[in-house]
């Protein structure tokens, strides 16, 4: 298999190179917005975050879906900030582990997200920030030219 070359492409182009994963991995990255067992703007909110911290224009450009007013803005400061609940802010930091280690999560950031979404809400954020940061890794390695991710 060989990877696209690194020449400004849009997502959609790049990953059609890669016919034997491109449509699974698509399906997968979808299937989390329509979660029950976590809300799709949370999720939003863990994908935008992670975008800051890998310094992904590509990803933070992107909008999945659309944010209450203010929180895309004060993404970066969100530990100090109102306008986060304890549950986003509880993926939030689970998120930012994720980034850099994800072996790294300690027993109290998991137990934290299982406090407000279960066990299986917990599995759903740890299986999105995965499938977010190959893409966001992806789009960085590949230079992809536009935030068309699905």
């Amino acid at each position: 298999m060989q990877l696209p070359a690194n020449d400004s492409r849009d997502y959609a182009t790049a990953s059609a190179e890669l016919p034997e994963i491109a449509s699974h991995f698509a399906a997968l990255y979808r299937s989390f917005w329509s979660l029950g067992s976590v809300p799709a703007p949370t999720l939003e909110l863990c994908r935008l975050r992670q975008a800051q911290l890998l310094q992904s224009e590509l990803a933070w450009q992107h909008r999945e879906l659309t944010l209450p007013d203010g929180q895309r803005e004060a993404l970066s400061q969100w530990p100090d900030s109102d306008l986060f609940s304890p549950a986003e802010k509880a993926c939030l930091e689970l998120t930012e582990v994720h980034a850099m280690d994800a072996q790294a999560i300690t027993d109290a950031q998991a137990d934290a997200v299982k406090g407000h979404y279960g066990e299986v809400g917990y599995v759903a954020v740890v299986q999105a920030l995965g499938v977010f940061d190959a893409t966001t890794r992806l789009g960085l390695i590949w230079n992809l030219a536009t935030a068309e991710m699905n």
